[in-house]
């Protein structure tokens, strides 16, 4: 496991007993709240592939690589160690181009930044 994926770890398991953070893969359409359904395909430079899933306001991290994966990134996985210690978010990792989306929806991964704030703020 590499470091990107270990701090990622801590992360998610602390998400998934916040209801803060799990409030944020909660969709409203038309005024009916809907479970936000994503996977994220992490492809980190020097490091074994690893994959994200929300899915039922549950976060869970996989190794190796989800072929369907809704959002897939490459690049440093020292954004993402950052990411996790509260340094940096996607936003600056992207448009400083540490961290390509190569496939998705930017706003998406905004989203799990949120969740990922949230986790951060309660430690």
């Amino acid at each position: 496991m590499g470091q990107a994926q270990e701090h990622l770890t801590k992360i998610v398991e602390k998400m998934n007993i916040n209801p803060k953070a799990q409030a944020v893969f909660i969709t409203n359409i038309a005024g009916k709240d809907v479970n936000w359904e994503m996977s994220f395909q992490f492809n980190l430079d020097n490091e074994d592939s690893f994959f994200l899933e929300i899915k039922d306001q549950k976060a869970i991290l996989n190794e190796g690589t989800k072929p369907d994966a809704d959002i897939v990134t490459s690049g440093d996985p020292n954004a993402i160690v950052r990411i996790c210690e509260g340094k940096g978010d996607f936003t600056h990792a992207i448009s400083r181009e540490q961290i390509t989306v190569k496939k998705g929806q930017v706003m998406d991964v905004i989203r799990l930044t949120r969740a990922i704030t949230i986790v951060l703020k309660t430690l």
